[in-house]
């Protein structure tokens, strides 16, 4: 194998995988910078991408040298050399040895995943048939500066903001601030759902967001029992997306509720998840409800109707649903989708707690009323395999079963998410 030196090309190396790593802090990924070296030239760059390929694999060393395998039309790289800002990790020292790089050069340790030495080294095992020559050379401070400045930023935007609360409102949330998966934000005070608005007790801190549009999904029944109070500049929509359902509503269950006995007989032993999970698939494939749904977001592509409000009784099912479409519109990824979605427990189960040990305290098995009154993620999942028997993917549902055009949600997006 060539002798290799340390010499000033060197330098100029590295500093082509510091630009890469600064591309990918600008993209908001972990700023690690990478570039492939062939007789003197480069032939390969990338920097970090595994959150905007949705690839875990997507490391600057990965992409680098799969774009210098591709330029030479060879899966080996015998002659190449690696200059990384970061000490490669066991993954792409895996990829390395396979490819058969001469020499690696890596300007700052990993001691938490570093496999050039900080943690492991399979560039010493003596049983591999190939030994990459590998160091570390100059860089360190560029590339350690570019770490800290990530990781600052990722503090700075992780700080907690003390959640908008409206009294009276248990389980009403602001959308704003949650990240997609391309690394754009939705912006505050635009997105907000709730649970029912009668219980609204601080009517000026609720004016002061300036509500322009409301959805009630509840049931007439539910909307008699408690309506909502009127405010002459909203427009309020009242859409039951339950109203051809065969399947009890939250309101039927009043009778159950009153009468323990018959509840732990008719909901008992895992009966009353399996009803839920029940209502989250006719929520999918019922055509009343897939209309309500295909209503509301239609409305969400005229800017004139935001800030806007959507609620049911609880707001965590008929609302829960709703706010799944909507966000995976937005491009949030599934388990930020799924955090907001489980969020409604702590709300919803604080609100009911005195209802719920009430009936507790009459023989009722509480994990009927925890079920009815609270959230799983296996409801969602129901309601997702629905979707994937109907439609296969959710946005393929959004888009050719509920009917909202690329143009359409292209239009959602622009009203909702700031710029990178």
């Amino acid at each position: 194998m060539k002798d290799f030196e340390l010499s000033y090309t060197d330098l100029d190396f590295m500093q082509a995988a510091l630009q890469e790593a600064e591309l990918a802090l600008a993209l908001g990924e972990v700023p690690v910078g990478a570039v492939v070296v062939h007789q003197g030239q480069i032939i390969g760059r990338g920097h970090n991408q595994p959150i905007h390929r949705h690839d875990p694999s997507a490391h600057a060393e990965m992409l680098a040298i799969r774009q210098a395998a591709q330029h030479l039309g060879n899966y080996r790289l015998p002659e190449c050399e690696l200059f990384i800002t970061l000490e490669p990790c066991l993954m792409c020292s895996g990829v390395i040895l396979q490819s058969r790089m001469a020499r690696v050069v890596y300007a700052l340790a990993e001691p938490k995943t570093g496999a050039a030495g900080s943690v492991c080294n399979p560039y010493l095992e003596p049983r591999l048939n190939h030994h990459t020559q590998i160091e570390q050379g100059a860089g360190g401070e560029q590339a350690k500066l570019l770490l800290q400045t990530f990781f600052a930023q990722k503090r700075q935007a992780s700080s907690p903001v003390p959640p908008l609360q409206i009294t009276g409102l248990a389980n009403f949330r602001d959308l704003g601030g949650i990240k997609t998966a391309a690394g754009k934000t939705i912006r505050s005070r635009m997105l907000f759902r709730s649970d029912q608005l009668a219980g609204l007790q601080d009517q000026q801190a609720f004016a002061a967001l300036a509500i322009r549009s409301i959805w009630d999904f509840r049931t007439p029944a539910e909307i008699a029992r408690d309506p909502d109070p009127q405010w002459p500049a909203v427009q309020c929509r009242t859409a039951d997306v339950l109203a051809q359902s065969q399947l009890p509503s939250a309101l039927s269950l009043d009778a159950l509720l009153a009468d323990p006995a018959q509840l732990n007989l008719h909901l008992g032993q895992g009966r009353a998840a399996l009803l839920m999970a029940d209502i989250y698939r006719e929520m999918v494939r019922n055509t009343h409800a897939q209309g309500v749904m295909r209503q509301w977001l239609h409305s969400l592509c005229s800017r004139e109707l935001y800030p806007v409000l959507w609620h049911c009784t609880a707001g965590k099912d008929r609302t829960g649903w709703a706010t799944v479409l909507l966000l995976t519109i937005l491009g949030v990824p599934h388990e930020r989708i799924l955090r907001d979605y489980l969020a409604s427990n702590a709300h919803v189960l604080l609100k009911y707690q005195p209802m719920i040990a009430q009936c507790v305290a009459k023989g009722a098995d509480v994990a009927i009323l925890n079920a009815i009154f609270g959230v799983e993620a296996a409801y969602l999942k129901a309601a997702l395999h629905e979707v994937k028997k109907i439609s296969g993917t959710l946005p393929r549902y959004i888009e050719h079963v509920l009917g909202i055009s690329q143009q359409q949600q292209a239009a959602i997006r622009s009203h909702l998410l700031d710029s990178l």
